[in-house]
This record gives C-alpha cells, sequence and structure tokens, in this order.
C-alpha cells in the first residue's frame, strides 16, 4: 500500500516537503532559542539550507525529472523557493506570530517564554503550509514542467 502511495507525485511532494520543513524548524529553533540569534536572519539562513537539499530530493524523488540537475534549473528552483520562503513566509510569520502569541498568552499557565517558542512554531507552520501550495503550482508549472519530448518518452516506456 505504501509503494502505491508513493507513486502519487503530491504524496511525495508532502513527503519531502515534510522532511524538508521539519529540517527548515528544527535549524531555527536551534538558532532562534539556542543561540539567541533573530528571527529574521535565522529564517532566512534555515531556508536557504532547505531549499539545497529540497532541489535534489524535488528532481529526483518527487517530479522524476528526465534531465540532470543543473544550476540552470536550481536557479528557477531557488527563485521560487526562495521567493515563497524568504519572502511569502517571512511576511506570514511577521503578521501571524502576534497573534498566535496573544492566543498563547491567553492560555492558563503558559509562561511569556514558552508563549513565544509557541507562536514562532505556529506562525512557521502556518508560512509552510501556505508555501507548500505555492511551491507546488510553481514547480509543477514552471520548474519542473515536462516537455513534449518527456511526456512521449513516459509514455514509449510504459508501453514498452
Amino acid at each position: 500500500m505504501l509503494k502505491k502511495l508513493w507513486d502519487y507525485k503530491k504524496i511525495r511532494f508532502l513527503c519531502i516537503g515534510s522532511f524538508n520543513s521539519l529540517t527548515d524548524i528544527t535549524i531555527l529553533n536551534i538558532l532562534v532559542f539556542a543561540g539567541h540569534l533573530p528571527v529574521w536572519v535565522v529564517n532566512a539562513f534555515s531556508v536557504s539550507v532547505g531549499i539545497t537539499i529540497s532541489y535534489f530530493l524535488n528532481h529526483f524523488l518527487v517530479f522524476r525529472h528526465q534531465h540532470k540537475p543543473n544550476y540552470k534549473l536550481f536557479i528557477k528552483f531557488f527563485s521560487v523557493t526562495g521567493i515563497s520562503i524568504i519572502v511569502l513566509q517571512t511576511f506570514i510569520i511577521y503578521l501571524t506570530r502576534p497573534l498566535y502569541n496573544s492566543f498563547a498568552l491567553g492560555l492558563h499557565g503558559i509562561s511569556a517564554s514558552f508563549s513565544a517558542k509557541i507562536s514562532l512554531n505556529l506562525a512557521k507552520i502556518t508560512a509552510i503550509l501556505i508555501g507548500m501550495v505555492w511551491n507546488y503550482l510553481l514547480y509543477s508549472r514552471v520548474v519542473f514542467k515536462k516537455t513534449l519530448e518527456d511526456v512521449v518518452t513516459e509514455e514509449l516506456t510504459r508501453n514498452v
């Protein structure tokens, strides 16, 4: 059953995206809470690490792109993901973190320190979910768009 699920591109995208998101969130938390670095700087760094890993995993596992990884394709991928993460995610975190913080502070027994951690992670998860939709649409339509030659090759291979 798992193998059959893995045949669906959206399932692969969700799995790879979840792995990359956990990597991103882990780096973000370590550098913000243990390293005491600014969220906006750390988010850009953690995202850049995630983008690099994500490119190769999406190229080979999610979209099963026929062509070898190359610099031009990486730049397209980095641009789409970079806009999503650095601009879109940062904006969403900036907007939602105070809302989540106010909500968490209103809960009985939640300290300001713990509320800061909860609000950052909820804001980041919200940003990731919105970014995943953006990324999937642009990866499939711009970055890993199949050429007519790719479609014909797939059909010939499938029918053999």
